[in-house]
């Protein structure tokens, strides 16, 4: 039985969960209503990877991401409603499917986080904004190709963000910073 989170963890998910909340300032104002997701899945799936190789265990994802969502919850409750269903749906497969210690479980930590909280954010987003038949979500979860075309998109953006951030942790092992099985 692996020991519980150290000190260092939590540490080093707080400095994750800030990249991501940086990134989503960077991307928030040129994306359009409705996209936001899909700007900010490549640099936020940069530190999620980074995170995932680092902390290794079922559990990951939820120690980066459920603080970020406490702090876009300021900006939007909705926000954080689903980044934390997205954080409960990808860490329930990911329980099935073992931890983050292999490339191919952070791909698809990856592409269930950012797919599923396209899909949640856009729905729920559609549901509880009060607005006309005009507003963004609710012209967006009306479509289903739409709606499906958009979650696979951000699946696809979240490929990128994997991409990058194992660019990254491949830098990081080359020089000695990040010890992590590849």
């Amino acid at each position: 039985m692996k020991s519980p989170w150290r000190l260092r963890d939590y540490v080093f998910a707080a400095f994750m969960t800030i990249g991501m909340v940086i990134a989503v300032f960077i991307v928030g104002p040129f994306a359009p209503p409705g996209l936001q997701l899909l700007f900010w899945a490549p640099l936020g799936g940069i530190f999620l990877t980074l995170g995932m190789a680092r902390l290794q265990r079922r559990g990951s994802v939820a120690l980066m991401i459920l603080p970020l969502a406490v702090l876009l919850g300021l900006i939007s409750p909705i926000i954080s409603l689903y980044l934390a269903v997205t954080v409960l749906v990808t860490e329930l497969v990911m329980f099935f499917l073992g931890n983050y210690r292999r490339k191919i479980n952070r791909l698809w930590g990856n592409v269930l986080f950012f797919a599923s909280a396209n899909l949640g954010g856009l729905l729920l987003g559609a549901y509880l904004i009060k607005g006309s038949r005009a507003d963004p979500f609710v012209k967006i979860a009306t479509q289903p190709g739409v709606l499906i075309l958009l979650t696979v998109l951000a699946g696809i953006a979240g490929v990128v963000g994997w991409w990058l951030g194992e660019s990254a942790v491949k830098q990081l092992q080359r020089a000695g910073k990040m010890d992590v099985d590849v």
